[in-house]
């Protein structure tokens, strides 16, 4: 009995779990500065994959949608969607139910002013033990980021 639950429980573990998020930047479709690996654990209307774009312009923070076009289940292309000039830092995610009730994976990434991706980040917890988990990007990287990129310029 006892081993049917731990097989059980096990088996369920495995169906279970936060999303994750891989971002591809090599051997991209034409058109696309990156690509989104999303994974998650429920169906494909409880998940959500967005992005947003984040940069400075006339001394404050502006934010527009980036767009994403839908390959498959689980990849989307990342299209430029702004003019080129200026850096942008994207924040990538997948999230599961509602706002994210059921998990949230995301990945700060930087893009120059040409539009070509420099660096990703994956959010993820620093626990004491155990193994990290993915997370929500906070504020403070993002500005971090935005900093950063246009010390980079």
């Amino acid at each position: 009995m006892l081993a049917k639950f731990l097989i059980g429980s096990t088996a369920a573990l495995l169906l279970v779990g936060p999303p994750r998020i891989a971002v591809r930047t090599s051997n991209l479709p034409e058109g696309a500065i990156a690509v989104v690996d999303a994974h998650y654990h429920t169906d494909h209307d409880q998940a959500r994959v967005y992005g947003t774009a984040y940069a400075w312009q006339g001394g404050r923070r502006t934010e527009q949608v980036v767009t994403l076009d839908k390959r498959d289940d689980t990849r989307y292309n990342v299209r430029r969607s702004w003019p080129l000039g200026e850096p942008r830092v994207l924040v990538l995610g997948v999230e599961q139910g509602d706002h994210g009730e059921h998990g949230v994976a995301e990945a700060l990434v930087r893009v120059d002013a040409q539009g070509r991706v420099t660096a990703v980040d994956l959010a993820l917890t620093k626990p004491i033990v155990g193994a990290p988990q993915p997370r929500r990007v906070n504020a403070r990287e993002i500005e971090d980021a935005l900093l950063a990129s246009r010390a980079e310029e």
